[in-house]
């Protein structure tokens, strides 16, 4: 999972394993898709800011991820268990203790 985040300008990108990214459509030996998500008009120390940061990332995973047709049972694991890494892999790469409380409740 590719994942920045820089102090200077607050932005994280969100990137799907490659291996999961297929499931998307990525061709092997493409580069994973990824997402921007910018946080630096949240203040991370309230528990507002956390909880708008938690729902872009939770939404820019989702992107990366892929749509997926929610019948096939298979498909759909893979998708849920691709918006988790990319999630958890985000969290961390936030490293603020907020935001890890927040991921631990859902």
């Amino acid at each position: 999972m590719n994942k920045q985040v820089t102090g200077v300008t607050n932005l994280l990108v969100v990137a799907t394993a490659l291996a999961v990214g297929m499931l998307a459509g990525v061709a092997h030996g493409a580069e994973a898709p990824a997402q921007t998500v910018r946080f630096q008009d949240l203040n991370l120390n309230t528990d507002a800011g956390v909880q708008v940061l938690y729902k872009r990332i939770q939404g820019a995973a989702n992107q990366v991820c892929g749509d997926v047709d929610g019948r096939d049972l298979v498909v759909a694991r893979a998708h849920k268990a691709c918006v988790d890494r990319a999630v958890a892999d985000a969290v961390a790469a936030v490293n603020n203790q907020k935001m890890v409380a927040v991921a631990q409740v859902r």
